[in-house]
C-alpha cells in the first residue's frame, strides 16, 4: 500500500512513492504444541501479535487433531497457519518424521486445514524469535509432560550465521529423550501451583540436573554461541534448580575458561514458540519465492 510521496529532486522526475506493508493482508496463526500445553498467537503481516491464548492440556496422538481444530476455531479470522511441534520435522512436506513426546511417526498434517500451512520444529521456532539478537545462538526448549513422572523433552534451536539450522536430516538440535523430574504422581498443574513438589524426590531430581546440563553443555561446546537461552518450561523450575543447572553447564563448557558465558531465561514459555512459528513462516515467505507463490495462490483462491 502507498504510505505517501517524497517530492521530486532538483533534477526533476516523478515523485517517489513510499510503500508500506498492509498489516491486514496476511494474518498468520502460530500454534505451539507441547506435551502438556498448547498456545496460539495470531499475528498480522508485520508480525505484530494481535491476540494470544495458552492452556494446560495433555496432548497426545489421539487428541492432537481435535485440539488443533479447537485452536483454529478459537483464534478467529486468519489466512495461514504455522505449527511448531517437538521432534524431527520435515518442513518442506509438513510431516512429523518422529516425535517421541507426542508418540508420532511419519505423521502428515497437510490435509489438516484448507489454508496455507507451515510446520516447524518447536525449538527452531523459538530460536526464530531471536534471529535479530545474535548471529550464533542456541535456544534450549524444555517441555515438561502433563504427568511429571514421564521423561521431559529437551530440544535445541540452532541459529548459525544468522540462519536457522535444521541439519541434513532435519534432526539438528534433537537432544534425545530426557529423564523425569520426579517419580512421584505429580501433574504439571501441581508444579505450577507449588514448584517445591520437585524436591520431594531428590534422587530423581539430581539425575534430571545431571542429564540436562550434560546435553546442554555438549551443544554449547559444538556451536560456540554468542548467547544461549533457557526457554519453554524452564520458567516453571525454581530459581535454585535453574542455578544448579547453569553451574553444571559452566563446569563442562570449554570456552568458560577464557570468557563468561552469556545466557538468559525466557519467561514467555510457549508464547515464544507460537510467535516464533509466525516469524519463521514470514522468514520463509520473504526468502523462498516458490513458497510465497503457493501461499498467495491458496490465499487468493479462498478470498
Amino acid at each position: 500500500m502507498v504510505k505517501g510521496y517524497l517530492p521530486p529532486t532538483q533534477f526533476g522526475g516523478r515523485k517517489t512513492r513510499l510503500l508500506s506493508l498492509n498489516p491486514e493482508w496476511l494474518k498468520v496463526l502460530g500454534v505451539s504444541v507441547e506435551q502438556g500445553e498448547l498456545c496460539w498467537a495470531l499475528a498480522d503481516f508485520t508480525s505484530n501479535v494481535v491476540s494470544c491464548e495458552e492452556r494446560t492440556v495433555d496432548v497426545n496422538q489421539k487428541n492432537l487433531i481435535h485440539i488443533l481444530r479447537q485452536a483454529f476455531e478459537s483464534a478467529g479470522q486468519f489466512h495461514a497457519v504455522a505449527i511448531a511441534m517437538p521432534g524431527l520435522i520435515d518442513s518442506a512436506n509438513n510431516t512429523v518424521l518422529i516425535s517421541q513426546a507426542l508418540e508420532l511417526k511419519n505423521f502428515v498434517l497437510d490435509g489438516l486445514i484448507e489454508k496455507p500451512f507451515f510446520l516447524i520444529n518447536d525449538a527452531n521456532a523459538a530460536a526464530a524469535s531471536y534471529l535479530s539478537r545474535a548471529k550464533n545462538l542456541v535456544y534450549f526448549l524444555l517441555s515438561i509432560p502433563y504427568e511429571l513422572s514421564k521423561p521431559v523433552g529437551l530440544g535445541a534451536g540452532l541459529i548459525i550465521d544468522g540462519k536457522i539450522y535444521e541439519g541434513s536430516n532435519h534432526s539438528a538440535g534433537e537432544l534425545g529423550e530426557g529423564v523425569p523430574l520426579t517419580r512421584k504422581n505429580v501433574s504439571l498443574e501441581d508444579l505450577e501451583k507449588d514448584p517445591a513438589v520437585l524436591f520431594e524426590d531428590g534422587k530423581t531430581l539430581d539425575q534430571f540436573v545431571e542429564n540436562t546440563a550434560f546435553k546442554m553443555a555438549t551443544a554449547i561446546n559444538l556451536v560456540d554461541p554468542e548467547l544461549f537461552i533457557l526457554g519453554g518450561d524452564f520458567k516453571l523450575l525454581p530459581e535454585e534448580l535453574l542455578q544448579r543447572i547453569v553451574r553444571k553447564i559452566e563446569d563442562q563448557v570449554t570456552v568458560r575458561k577464557v570468557k563468561t558465558l552469556n545466557w538468559q531465561i525466557d519467561e514467555n514459555g510457549s508464547r515464544t514458540v507460537a510467535v516464533g512459528a509466525v516469524r519463521a513462516f514470514y522468514e520463509r515467505f520473504f526468502s523462498d519465492l516458490d513458497f510465497a507463490q503457493r501461499v498467495i495462490e491458496r490465499k487468493d483462491a479462498r478470498s
